[in-house]
């Protein structure tokens, strides 16, 4: 056997698994395409989230404010109402 034989033989042997590693490569660009689109969304969208989650923090924040607002005026019309012997009304009470 001489070595053209040899590498002929090696060729052929060889063959399905160059095609196989082509077919992959084709897949892997396939696939690196789809992430890089994945990330620009990502990136483009990041800037939204961001500002909504700081939004939802402010609205949560000033919820804690009014709540906080509400249970010191409440404390004080009662302290009134009492003084001036008044009866609220039942839907005009802060529960």
């Amino acid at each position: 056997m001489t070595n053209d034989d040899f590498k002929k033989l090696l060729d052929e042997a060889l063959e399905p698994i160059k095609e196989r590693q082509e077919s992959q490569s084709t897949d892997l660009v396939s696939i690196t395409s789809d992430l890089a689109n994945i990330k620009t969304k990502l990136d483009s969208h990041s800037a939204a989230l961001i500002s909504i989650e700081s939004k939802l923090n402010a609205y949560g924040d000033m919820y804690k404010i009014n709540e906080d607002h509400i249970k010191r005026l409440d404390k004080r019309l009662n302290i009134v109402e009492e003084n001036q012997s008044i009866q609220p009304q039942e839907e005009l009470s802060i529960p």
